[in-house]
């Protein structure tokens, strides 16, 4: 990166800096002056870097134009263009391309893709650099899904440390529980179906500059090309769009706001207190436990999420109908009755890939586990042997990243090692690698040396054998 680079990223890193701490210290109010940052060189440039750097630049939209043919034509007056459109009034999003892949694990189903051109891209990622900080600043801190930072091991660890008994019973083992039940929430097609109505009144409350609101409009509205016909897109985010992340959590913010009292407390229920929103939360949570009242507890990965529950399984059963309704009416989404299950922590669930369970442990009691599925192991086990076996036989191929360098395995296995039973996976496939990569290396032919000494007595060489 070179120094005009560093500076658009510096300049950048300052405006989303200013953002973030505006919207900490005003969280109910909303910023007007975004269009000229938006439109700024700076920010496009940086906007056309993270979409130039990403593997699916090759991919083309519904305009064949690809990074590389942007790249010929030349880039600078590309990005000048770009934004006189955008300040001319001229610029509108076109139809995403539909693409349809097969869902990992699910095989006959397959997930829309719409992808944009990369005009498009590059103008939602411009937008997204200004919005991002703005709704960061009030998402809720046990939101993990598509924000910076933030990934799945942190939302397992939160779920590992919630579940954990705390007090310890006279024998000095854990018996009693925070939470006996859990509620696995599961959306019906969360990005296809969110209504656009209800997104864009979230973004209305803090966006107040109606030509990034029309914008943000317009991609919602731009509508899919598929076989030769464009279809409109009346509710959801098409998948793929570089934005659509960032609205969706801004529309599934909801669901932590309902369980306010339990989470964050970000109005100060009594005048006097003076403990921040996440002791008040926690406190309330105790108090609600000693009278006998149902404590609900929301953890969510993008569209995946869970409510552990401290009451009752009919308690449970009651908020799960509540909560559907309550999506309905502020998303526009709907919970699958048939998908969406309650079941005892003690019996464990499965989330983000993962299984999560309270084991009773004969010395410390109840011990929260966080355990890699049977089927997970057989699979894991069957890419290690694909790859360290000296022919690979291409069934079913191994991911690209561990075929282009074994050692990434190396890289996975730390955390294998953190997630309790695994320890019995990662032992075997730790000794299978090594000793597999060991072979690899003795295969190698030796590295050519030079020797001076042999040089030396032997004088000069003479390759035409005129000596």
């Amino acid at each position: 990166m070179d120094s005009d680079d560093q500076a658009d990223e510096a300049w950048l890193l300052s405006v989303q800096h200013k953002l973030y701490q505006w919207s900490r210290k005003n969280p109910d109010s909303c910023y007007r002056e975004l269009w000229n940052w938006v439109t700024d060189l700076r920010n496009l440039r940086c906007a056309w870097r993270r979409i130039a750097s990403n593997k699916g630049s090759r991919t083309a939209g519904i305009d064949g134009i690809t990074v590389a043919s942007i790249r010929r034509r030349g880039t600078e007056a590309f990005l000048k263009g770009l934004r006189d459109d955008l300040r001319a009034g001229r610029y509108r999003p076109r139809p995403g391309r539909r693409k349809w892949i097969p869902k990992p694990g699910q095989p006959g189903k397959f997930r829309p893709l719409g992808i944009a051109t990369v005009t498009d891209r590059v103008v939602q990622c411009a937008v997204k650099h200004l919005l991002e900080p703005i709704f960061e600043a009030t998402f809720w801190h046990v939101s993990y899904g598509f924000r910076p930072g933030r990934g799945c091991h942190g939302a397992l660890e939160h779920i590992r440390t919630a579940i954990r008994p705390r007090a310890k019973a006279g024998d000095g083992r854990r018996q009693r529980a925070p939470y006996q039940w859990v509620i696995e929430g599961d959306i019906k097609g969360c990005f296809d179906h969110i209504d656009h109505h209800l997104l864009m009144e979230r973004v209305r409350a803090r966006i107040g500059d109606l030509k990034v609101r029309q914008l943000v409009g317009q991609f919602l509205r731009a509508g899919v090309l598929e076989e030769g016909f464009v279809q409109p897109t009346r509710e959801g985010t098409p998948q793929g769009c570089v934005v659509s992340p960032l609205l969706a959590n801004i529309a599934l913010s909801a669901i932590e706001e309902r369980y306010e009292r339990w989470v964050h407390h970000r109005r100060k229920i009594r005048a006097h207190r003076s403990s921040d929103g996440i002791t008040a939360a926690r406190a309330a949570r105790m108090t609600d436990r000693l009278r006998g009242k149902p404590v609900f507890f929301p953890i969510r990965y993008a569209d995946d999420l869970v409510i552990l529950v401290s009451g009752t399984r009919e308690q449970a059963a009651t908020e799960k109908a509540a909560l559907g309704d309550y999506l309905r009416q502020s998303t526009g989404l709907e919970l699958s009755q048939e998908k969406t299950r309650i079941s005892a922590l003690t019996e464990g669930f499965e989330f983000l890939g993962h299984r999560v369970r309270l084991k009773w442990h004969r010395q410390f009691g109840l011990m929260p586990r966080i355990e890699i599925p049977k089927h997970k192991r057989a699979d894991l086990r069957y890419r290690v042997k694909q790859v360290t076996k000296r022919a690979i036989i291409n069934l079913v191929s191994p991911t690209p990243e561990v075929e282009s360098d074994p050692t990434r395995l190396g890289q996975l296995l730390p955390f294998l090692y953190r997630s309790g039973p695994a320890l019995c996976v990662a032992r075997p496939l730790c000794r299978r690698s090594s000793v597999a990569l060991a072979h690899e290396e003795a295969r190698q032919p030796p590295p050519e040396t030079f020797d001076d000494s042999a040089t030396a007595e032997s004088g000069p060489s003479d390759p035409q054998g005129l000596a």
